[in-house]
């Protein structure tokens, strides 16, 4: 019995890595195509590609025009997300600020 109940937990443990990987992997995925997606919109806007600066608490942010926020890997963990916006000086800029995901049995 002991040893079921240790092969069990290592089932559970081994389940709980492969998840986190995954949830990690997805998460990077996202932010990937953000980018790519701010990239040809640079490209198409004559426009520098930004750099990625992290959000502060209490960070002024001078939001003219939502350009672009990335997908929620919707894992139910705190994960990264990227924001980039234009401000009123036209200037592209992306923040990556922290967040708590849609967990996957929300509708």
């Amino acid at each position: 019995m002991k040893r079921l109940s240790t092969a069990i937990a290592l089932l559970l443990l081994a389940f709980g890595v492969q998840a986190t990987g995954f949830s990690a992997q997805r998460s990077e995925q996202l932010l990937q195509a953000h980018q790519q997606a701010v990239a040809a919109y640079a490209i198409k806007r004559d426009k520098p590609m930004p750099e990625i600066v992290d959000y502060r608490y209490g960070m002024p942010l001078d939001v003219a025009r939502l350009v672009r926020q990335s997908g929620d890997p919707r894992t139910c963990e705190v994960v990264p997300r990227l924001m980039t916006f234009e401000d009123s000086q036209g200037t592209l800029r992306t923040v990556r600020y922290s967040v708590q995901s849609e967990c996957i049995n929300n509708k």
